[in-house]
C-alpha cells in the first residue's frame, strides 16, 4: 500500500511542482508586467485598459492561490512552530505527531468544504454571467482557479495526512518528501 501512495504522491508532486507551479508563476509574471505596463499607459499616454486593474488583481490572487498548494506541499507554509518544538524537545514526540496529524486532517476538511461550496457559487456566476468590477471580464475563471487551488489544497493535506499517520504507527513514508518546513534559511 505505501508503494501505491508513495507513487500516487510523487506523480502529483511532479504534476504539482513541474507544471501548477510553473503556471502560477507565469500567471504572477503576466500581472506584473501588465501592472507595469499599465503605470507607463497611465503617466506617459494618459490612457488605461478600463480591466487592467481587475486582471492583475484577479490573475495575482489567482495565481498566489494556485502557488499556496506547492508551498503546502513542501511543508514550507507559514506557520507557528514554537509550541510545537518545544513539546517536541520536552519528548512528546508522538503527541507533536498527533497533532501533525490533527492539522492535516483539519486542513483536507476545510479545504474540501470550500471547494465544495465554491463549486456551486462558480456555476451560479455561470449561469449568471457575472462579471468584475471593470464589467469586462467574467468573474467565473478567478473563481475556478480558486476552486482548484482549493482541491489541490485538499489533496496535499490527504497525502500529508497519510504521511503523518503512518508516522504515529513508527513507519516512515514519503522519505524523499519533507515532514518539517523546507526553507533553508
Amino acid at each position: 500500500m505505501d508503494a501505491i501512495v508513495d507513487t500516487l504522491y510523487r506523480s502529483f508532486r511532479f504534476l504539482l511542482d513541474n507544471v501548477i507551479g510553473h503556471i502560477a508563476i507565469l500567471i504572477m509574471l503576466a500581472g506584473t508586467g501588465l501592472a507595469i505596463s499599465e503605470v507607463a499607459r497611465r503617466y506617459v499616454f494618459d490612457t488605461v485598459f478600463d480591466w487592467g486593474q481587475d486582471a492583475v488583481t484577479y490573475g495575482m490572487v489567482g495565481a498566489i492561490f494556485l502557488y499556496f498548494a506547492v508551498t503546502q506541499a513542501r511543508r514550507s507554509h507559514l506557520r507557528m512552530s514554537a509550541l510545537m518544538d518545544a513539546l517536541e524537545k520536552r519528548g512528546y514526540e508522538k503527541f507533536v505527531l498527533f497533532m501533525r496529524a490533527f492539522f492535516s486532517a483539519l486542513g483536507v476538511a476545510i479545504y474540501s468544504a470550500i471547494a465544495y461550496w465554491g463549486w456551486s457559487a462558480m456555476e451560479r456566476s455561470i449561469e449568471l454571467g457575472r462579471k468584475t468590477y471593470s464589467m469586462v471580464i467574467l468573474i467565473w475563471p478567478f473563481q475556478a482557479i480558486l476552486v482548484t487551488a482549493f482541491i489541490l489544497l485538499a489533496l496535499v493535506c490527504l497525502f500529508q495526512l497519510y504521511q503523518d499517520i503512518r508516522g504515529l504507527m513508527g513507519k516512515k513514508v514519503f522519505e524523499w518528501a519533507p515532514v518539517e518546513e523546507g526553507i533553508e534559511i
